[in-house]
């Protein structure tokens, strides 16, 4: 059967969560399903607890195609609730669990839900937003917990002994969750998300990373992201194994949770490597069962050390995005390569010239996009609306799913999802991240891609993590190149090392114009640079605490951004 046949006979199926929460439970009842922290959770106790779950949402009034907002920690909580609202039939709207005020407010009224679940931990964000967007939260919370407006206690509609619930026909087209954007540069935006990518996550994953029955995998990640759902989640689940996780990401306890849940594989993305990476070495970083690690987003320059230290034999890095159509895969290829796509959809993958800093398609004299050559770097596109293509859902907001694809591409009619990320393609077929459209920014005439630099700037001596972005230069066109650099532990920042490191490997138009030394770059809850932050405070001495560094060509070295070296920049004495 080919590829577009198996979507097509998913969407009909009714082989969707509902039903292999209860099939699973039949043919391994005393099996561990769930492991959270010193927690264990059978396939018969989970099954339970989802009963339970949808006869309490039942009686709140939750019923099919409904949105419901999940706003928890990782935990049992968050997985039964995936699993109740799956055999109602209803959209799970997973909340970004640091969110709080006006940005939770806005995801709660994106999503459209009236009824959510949480946790305690939410509790406190939820007494701010009630009277900004109402919902009636339903709290698992200890007895005597006092609830904010608009939240009752979820245990006073909890059944004692559920029935077993009569399942509604639920087929794989049919919307299983809105999963969130990040946020990294705008209000977040929910993404649809079908049953059927949920199935195809579990039966794909389960056989690409090879989990046998019984096998545990461990993603720390939060659950209210794609990839701890659709890499860790579901694959773990569909096998018959067990899916481990903790509540918060801890580097310094990562492999104590591994040894102790014998996982045979995790969930990362890069910079979960490269925290681990920080932890001191000790004599039992290999003592672990680790074969696989799956994820995306690790660069180069962590890739070989992690293997070489922590001894994980197998990564499989992967390119997506929850709200495209696009999927690449490295199975065995190069380092840092994203992958390939699959070999049924080669034809539905391109990549074609872009103007990164305006966002533009560059189309030719005939008014068609321009295809990229070898190692050209050009954004990535995925085919939409033919046979043998991969969904595209888009988000709910149908104006914001409308913005992401480009039409008559190639030729009369042909629509196209714009990924927005900027990758090339070797000549043996490998992609390779260049960079966010929204991150590259142009100097001296140059297009600059921010992840290139911080990957070249990763290997200066000293160096631990580099965020890059571009800023404003009064009287300058364009935006210049500024590194917010943490040193490695125990290393002090060495100018004339960086200087000399980046002259070695980056044109010069490329080099920084500015470093910001900084303790750590912030975070999204899924470990993404948030560069926004940084880009407005840019170089100015009264909005940055942290020490700054201007670029000085004339003795190949950084120099303090004192009172002296401003007025050279202002009097043109010191060129960037």
């Amino acid at each position: 059967m080919d590829l577009g046949a198996l979507v097509g006979e998913l969407r009909r199926s009714t082989d969707t969560f509902g039903p292999l929460v209860r099939a699973q439970a039949e043919r391994w009842p005393e099996r561990v399903a769930l492991k959270f922290e010193d927690e264990q959770v059978t396939y018969a106790g989970y099954a339970t607890s989802v009963h339970r779950l949808a006869g309490a949402l039942r009686r709140a009034g939750a019923e099919r195609g409904m949105p419901v907002a999940l706003l928890a920690l990782n935990g049992p909580l968050f997985c039964t609730a995936l699993g109740a609202l799956a055999q109602l039939g209803a959209i799970g709207a997973l909340v970004n669990t640091h969110l709080a005020g006006e940005g939770l407010a806005h995801v709660l009224r994106a999503s459209g839900a009236r009824l959510g679940l949480c946790d305690a931990h939410a509790l406190p964000a939820l007494a701010d937003v009630h009277a900004l967007h109402p919902v009636r939260f339903l709290a698992e919370a200890p007895a005597g917990t006092a609830l904010p407006a608009g939240a009752a206690a979820l245990g006073e509609l909890l059944p004692d002994r559920p029935p077993t619930p009569d399942l509604p026909d639920v087929r794989g087209e049919d919307v299983f969750l809105y999963i969130y954007t990040s946020g990294t540069t705008g209000l977040p935006k929910p993404a649809v998300v079908r049953h059927l990518k949920f199935t195809m996550g579990g039966i794909g994953l389960s056989a690409l990373l090879g989990i046998e029955e019984g096998e545990t995998i461990y993603a720390p990640l939060p659950l209210y992201h794609g990839e701890s759902l659709f890499v860790g989640f579901a694959p773990a689940f569909r096998a018959g194994g067990a899916f481990a996780s903790r509540r918060h990401f801890s580097a310094s306890t990562f492999l104590d949770d591994v040894r102790r849940h014998e996982a045979v594989a995790f969930v990362y993305v890069g910079e979960l490597c490269r925290y681990l990476l920080r932890q001191p070495p000790t004599a039992r970083d290999r003592d672990h069962r680790l074969r696989v690690a799956a994820g995306a987003g690790l660069r180069p320059d962590v890739w070989v050390a992690f293997q070489e230290r922590f001894g994980v034999p197998r990564i499989v890095e992967m390119y997506g995005a929850t709200e495209g159509n696009v999927a690449l895969q490295n199975l065995g290829g190069p380092v840092g390569s994203v992958g390939r796509p699959h070999g049924l959809l080669e034809g539905q993958v391109a990549l074609v010239r872009v103007d990164p800093v305006a966002g533009d398609l560059v189309r030719g004299p005939d008014g068609r996009a321009v295809a990229c050559g070898p190692d050209e770097p050009g954004e990535l596109l995925g085919r939409v609306g033919v046979a043998g293509a991969m969904e595209y859902d888009g988000y709910t907001d149908r104006t914001a799913s409308e913005r992401k694809l480009a039409r008559d591409v190639f030729e009369p009619g042909d629509v196209w999802f714009r990924s927005g990320d900027l990758l090339r393609c070797d000549a043996g077929g490998w992609y390779w991240f260049v960079d966010r459209m929204g991150d590259t920014f142009r100097w001296k005439g140059e297009n600059v891609a921010t992840q290139e630099v911080a990957d070249v700037l990763n290997g200066a001596p000293g160096v631990d993590e580099t965020c890059v972005y571009g800023v404003a230069v009064p009287g300058e066109d364009g935006r210049a190149g500024m590194a917010a650099l943490v040193t490695a532990p125990g290393a002090a920042f060495d100018p004339a090392a960086l200087y000399a490191h980046a002259e070695h490997h980056l044109p010069r138009y490329a080099m920084p114009a500015f470093v910001r030394l900084v303790a750590a770059v912030e975070v999204t809850g899924t470990l993404k640079q948030r560069k926004h932050g940084l880009r407005e405070e840019g170089w100015d001495a009264s909005r940055v605490p942290e020490p700054l560094f201007v670029r000085d060509d004339a003795h190949r070295t950084y120099v303090r951004l004192d009172d002296a070296a401003r007025a050279a920049l202002a009097a043109g004495r010191l060129r960037l």
